[in-house]
């Protein structure tokens, strides 16, 4: 392959399987990447990929050169990266982010603000998938960091602690136990709101309502947090949650916020990243950019 821009192409339509996202992340025409990819068919003589449903699928030839090519290009990064730059002002990219619906709701709208004065045409895309799937895009560059309480991301990943957080616990403000203290006894005869996923550092917080003997008084599930306080303001329930996403959705909903009562850990949301991109510039860029933007809050009261 005379063009190592080929190898650019191949691997973001390997990691997108779209031509339109490829060419977002990018920085380039849909038409220079669809031109890219009709000489990558014709050096091969094979179409590479295809398009199955609203995806552009591998061939079983581009499937079988994926590894050879993908570790060519990151044997040429390696040779780059060390003298390599990259200018946010100008950087026309879109970042992906591994978050949950919290990440959203309450780090992410500061990421946002700060980006439109210091990099004004970047911009952020969130995904949720599940912790193996979350590794393996991490590593193909599907995904370009995580964000959240995630210890069970170990293999091959970075981490850089933002802050330093606690658990509360939520109720509506008219509530019987609203203005009265929260005991232990109280709090484990209650019924209870839990939103549980596999995979989370969150699972604590289960495990602390089984040691209470509330295990069966957990009248429901939710696999998601923002979805909990239109449960909580309609009922008697208790529900226990990071401080950071009470005191935010407190501002916006009817809701009363207590400390918890059970002797829960506290836990840290982190930054999570993958080491092929360790070095690369454009992501180690927007992971101190992040980073800067929790400068001051090393630790957050629960």
């Amino acid at each position: 392959m005379k063009d190592l821009n080929l190898l650019y192409v191949f691997e973001s339509l390997w990691r997108d399987r779209s031509v339109t996202l490829a060419a977002e992340r990018m920085g380039l025409t849909q038409a220079a990447v669809s031109g890219s990819l009709k000489r990558l068919r014709e050096e091969y003589d094979d179409k590479l990929f295809t398009l199955v449903g609203r995806k552009m699928e591998p061939t079983p030839l581009a499937t079988e050169l994926a590894p050879q090519l993908l570790d060519a290009l990151s044997m040429v990064r390696k040779t780059h990266l060390e003298r390599g730059s990259f200018d946010p002002s100008s950087a026309r990219r879109i970042f992906t982010v591994r978050t949950r619906d919290i990440g959203e709701a309450v780090c992410l709208p500061r990421v946002v603000q700060a980006l439109s004065a210091s990099a004004p045409s970047l911009r952020l895309r969130t995904v949720f998938r599940p912790i193996p799937e979350t590794l393996n895009a991490m590593a193909s560059g599907q995904i370009d960091f995580a964000l959240g309480f995630l210890p069970s991301l170990e293999t091959g990943i970075h981490s850089r602690v933002l802050f330093k957080a606690g658990y509360v616990c939520v109720m509506r403000k008219d509530h019987p136990l609203a203005r009265r203290q929260l005991t232990p006894e109280l709090f484990s005869a209650g019924e209870h709101l839990l939103v549980e996923y596999s995979g989370s550092g969150h699972v604590v917080i289960e495990r602390a309502l089984m040691g209470a003997g509330a295990r069966h008084r957990i009248r429901i599930r939710l696999p998601q947090y923002m979805a909990a306080p239109h449960f909580v303001i309609g009922s008697d329930l208790l529900w226990s949650v990071p401080a950071i996403l009470a005191r935010t959705l407190a501002e916006h909903y009817p809701l009363v916020i207590k400390p918890h009562p059970l002797p829960l850990p506290g836990f840290e949301v982190a930054l999570y990243w993958h080491d092929r991109f360790h070095r690369d510039p454009a992501n180690k860029w927007i992971r101190d950019f992040v980073i800067q933007q929790f400068a001051g809050e090393a630790s957050l009261p629960g």
